[in-house]
């Protein structure tokens, strides 16, 4: 099972419009993102979503993928959760 985990993004706009996330929060800490490594249009089949953009990024050595949903503004990741009966 996999649930959304949303997330706080530090974004960066440059003057044509162009925005590159530069850092996350989550459950009230904050990561620099070292660097982009891949930028596409996916939509994760785990969770529901609208029509994000997901980001591959590096975090402190570890790569990590967030998504972005451009008609909700929102930014999210992913995280597998087990269920009762799996632990």
């Amino acid at each position: 099972m996999y649930i959304r985990i949303p997330l706080a993004v530090g974004v960066i706009y440059s003057a044509d419009g162009v925005f590159k996330p530069k850092t996350i929060s989550v459950n009230g800490e904050k990561f620099l993102i070292d660097r982009i490594l891949y930028k596409k249009n996916y939509c994760p089949k785990s969770v529901p979503a609208i029509a994000p953009i997901e980001f591959t990024i590096l975090v402190e050595g570890e790569t990590k993928k967030i998504y972005f949903e451009k008609d909700t503004g929102k930014w999210f990741s992913v995280k597998k959760v087990l269920k009762d009966n799996e632990g």
